[in-house]
């Protein structure tokens, strides 16, 4: 177990998203009665606390492609600083004055542990560490490494790495491209689903009675049949999303806080589908999610408080 002055940032983001979490489920306790709507504040709060470990991993991937794609510069300014006939040592402080965009930090990182004595292969080493989400990285730094300590050539190491590292970055920017119009169809699909949603509701509402289902239209909804086990459960849980939106009364409520609850479902897993899609990482895809679940939550809400009528 590691003490608090061992935290990184991701260490601290975890046990942040984990007191909101908590924070919000013990209000939800206390502001309200029913096991309906508390059960469905829980769900609700263990989503909204998740969400800056999310957005922390995802402003993440953002960083760590930057890095990727400066490295080959970076490599090819390296090896050029020490075709001069500069040392090593010399070389990285002349790139740590330059501007490679957020592998800035990491140049100087490595400078700096340069001149207080660590040697080049530590510090090397000690760089893919801190950038381990990136294979691309940690296997350009490993044949640095291996070129190092075998006494290979670096420059021309360095400079194979670099050329091979910008057609690798080439091809993920045409694939990006390409999948681009996937990521547009899925947001399409995804609209369509929420007016399909908005559609049935309206539909199911317009009928004299208002929701039932087969055998029970001349009965009772299929709620006040099922007051226990997992069946019960499903319904209290719905009904409480009911109370905390306002979507109604009744077994009308259970369906409209269903269509909601699959609305926001599809909006999040498709976000997350579209991120492995484009960029090949399911982080990536939050931005898409919170688009999709932000533009889905608040059309359907609006829809059926204006158009349809709670």
């Amino acid at each position: 177990m590691r003490s608090i002055k061992e935290w990184t940032t991701e260490d601290y983001i975890k046990n942040l998203s984990i007191i909101i979490s908590s924070l919000s489920i013990f209000l939800a306790t206390i502001i309200f009665k029913d096991a309906g709507t508390v059960s469905a504040v829980f769900l609700f709060s263990v989503i909204i606390g998740v969400v800056p470990y999310f957005i922390f991993r995802y402003l993440r991937v953002r960083e760590i492609a930057a890095m990727e794609y400066q490295l080959p510069s970076f490599l090819r300014d390296l090896a050029e600083e020490n075709k001069s006939g500069m040392s090593f040592l010399k070389s990285m402080e002349a790139c740590s004055r330059r501007d490679y965009g957020r592998l800035s930090k990491e140049i100087k990182k490595m400078y700096y542990q340069m001149t207080w004595g660590i040697p080049l292969d530590k510090a090397i080493k000690k760089f893919s560490d801190r950038v381990k989400e990136s294979n691309l990285i940690r296997r350009s730094m490993n044949i640095i490494l291996e070129a190092y300590r075998s006494g290979g050539d670096m420059i021309s190491t360095m400079e194979s790495i670099a050329s091979d590292t910008s057609i690798i970055k080439e091809a993920e920017k045409e694939r990006k491209s390409a999948m681009g119009q996937h990521i547009i169809i899925m947001y399409l699909i995804y609209f369509t689903f929420i007016g399909i949603l908005i559609a049935l509701t309206k539909v199911l509402t317009s009928f004299s009675g208002g929701f039932s289902i087969g055998s029970l239209q001349k009965t009772k909804g299929i709620c006040e049949m099922l007051t226990s086990g997992m069946g019960g459960a499903i319904c209290t849980f719905f009904f409480g999303i009911c109370n905390l939106f306002g979507l109604g009364s009744g077994t009308a409520c259970y369906y409209r806080a269903m269509f909601l609850s699959m609305a926001l479902v599809q909006g999040l897993f498709s976000g997350l589908v579209a991120g492995q899609i484009g960029e090949e990482s399911v982080f990536a895809g939050i931005k898409h999610s919170l688009i999709m679940l932000g533009i889905g939550f608040a059309a359907y809400l609006i829809a059926v408080k204006v158009w349809i009528g709670v």
